[in-house]
This record gives C-alpha cells, sequence and structure tokens, in this order.
C-alpha cells in the first residue's frame, strides 16, 4: 500500500531536511508541515517543489505552522486580529497550490475558553477559509483534534450540516483516541466526508502514538471501512520523534504497510 509520510515526524528539524528524510526513505508521497512564516515565501516553496519533482514524491497536503494561533487569530472575537492574520491561509493556500497539494489542514477553536465563541461563528469564519481555499484549487479542511471542538463528533455533526459540501475532513487516529472516542466510531459517522488520513499507531492504554506496526490498532478494518465508503483520499504517517529512532521506525511502518 502507497502509504505517505508528514515531513511532521521528524519535528524540530528544518522542514526542508526533515523533507529530505522523507525522500531518502522512499516514501513517493508527503504531507509538508510548514513551520515558520519564511517557508511560506515562493523561493523556499519553490525548491520543495523541485525536491518533490525531481525524487517523483507527490505533495498531499499542507500543515499550516499556524494552528497554534487559530484558537485567538482565526476563531477569537476581535476582528482587527483575524483581519491581519487571514493573509497567512493564503499564503498557505497559495503554497499548496504550488506544491500541487490538495488539501490544507486545519485545527480550529479550542474546546474550553474564557469566552465560548459561538458555533456559527465559528463556521462562517471557516466558511472564509475555504473559500480561500477555493481560491486556490485547494480544500481546506478541518482535523479532529483533542482538546479543540473539533474532537466531538456531535460538533463535526453539526459543522457538516452548516457547511454543507465544503465541509471536508481530515482525520487523525490518535486525536480520536485521545480525546477518548473509538477511532471507528468517528469513522463510521464520518467516512464520506474524510479525504485525508493521519495514521498512527497505538498500544491501549499506556501510548496513544507509537509508530505503525509496533501497535494494536485494526489498520486493516480501518482500510476496508473507508475502502467500502468509496475512500479516494490518501494515507499519510504521522508520529512524533520522542523517545525513539524515528527514522527506522518510519522504514519499519514503510515496510509494515507494503503487506497490505
Amino acid at each position: 500500500m502507497n502509504i505517505g509520510c508528514s515531513t511532521s515526524c521528524f519535528y524540530p528539524i528544518e522542514t526542508e531536511k526533515a523533507f529530505k528524510e522523507v525522500v531518502d526513505l522512499g516514501f513517493k508521497k508527503t504531507e509538508i508541515f510548514f513551520n515558520t512564516s519564511s517557508e511560506l515565501e515562493l523561493p523556499f516553496v519553490n525548491n520543495l517543489k523541485s525536491v518533490a519533482d525531481d525524487n517523483g514524491v507527490k505533495v498531499l497536503s499542507v500543515h499550516p505552522f499556524s494552528s497554534a494561533l487559530e484558537n485567538m487569530c482565526i476563531f477569537g472575537e476581535y476582528q482587527r486580529r483575524y483581519d491581519d492574520f487571514i493573509g497567512l491561509y493564503q499564503k498557505h493556500c497559495h503554497a499548496a497550490a504550488v506544491l500541487g497539494a490538495g488539501v490544507v489542514v486545519i485545527h480550529g477553536a479550542l474546546d474550553k475558553r474564557k469566552i465560548p465563541l459561538p458555533d456559527e461563528l465559528y463556521f462562517e469564519r471557516f466558511r472564509k477559509l475555504v473559500e480561500i481555499g477555493k481560491g486556490e484549487g485547494v480544500l481546506v479542511c478541518q482535523e479532529n483534534v483533542n482538546k479543540f471542538k473539533s474532537q466531538h463528533i456531535g460538533f463535526m455533526k453539526k459543522m457538516r450540516e452548516a457547511l454543507g459540501s465544503d465541509f471536508h475532513m481530515v482525520f487523525d487516529v490518535k486525536q480520536s483516541i485521545r480525546a477518548g472516542y473509538d477511532p471507528f466510531e468517528f469513522l463510521n459517522e464520518m467516512k464520506n466526508e474524510i479525504v485525508h488520513v493521519h495514521l498512527s499507531d497505538n498500544l491501549l492504554p499506556e501510548k496513544d502514538c507509537v509508530p505503525p506496526g509496533r501497535g494494536n490498532f485494526d489498520f486493516s478494518r480501518l482500510f476496508k471501512t473507508l475502502d467500502d465508503s468509496g475512500y479516494k483520499g490518501d494515507y499519510v504517517i504521522e508520529i512524533y520523534s520522542r523517545g525513539y529512532d524515528v527514522k527506522k521506525e518510519l522504514a519499519l511502518s514503510k515496510e509494515f504497510f507494503e503487506k497490505f
């Protein structure tokens, strides 16, 4: 199975060096996790594109470095701050278009805030991100993220109803587990809206993010569930480098998935 690998697996190595590690491991699909604003400038993006083209690598998706700012700057109440920061997402979407990526990943707003954010305002702001993406030919997608509003199936259903055909989802296995949901409960409800998947393994209840092949997650069931729904998207390994030799483990995970 042709599974991709996110550059975020090598954080905090610089993005271009992380991409080289992905390429050297033989992955032919990737997600680029940008880590600062200078990486969105065209010379940097074009260099990544050249490396991808030269090595036959398809960039599937882009993950904004500003995810940590979205709660306050995009989904906050202060209009001027939103006006100042929304251009950053124009740059991310343009970078995605240059790289040939079809997906931009959004975390959104925290679940618990000092001042609760009305869902209607959240959906209004997200729709504006979607429109920016459309202008660049990319899908702006909501990821399910622990401790964020998107961790809840109920919220995602409400968002789907509000956005209609503009609602698309990135599904993350580990984030579902961290939020206390059975990943397959999430999958069964949202399988028709999922366009991109972040993969990791788990050893419940001790560890919820280990390299694929090192845990007991039922990947066969995951692939079958999405295949049966007509899934046309891709899968990308997204794990964290803490506590193990990430390059060695990713090589083993790549071999693990080649058996499917």
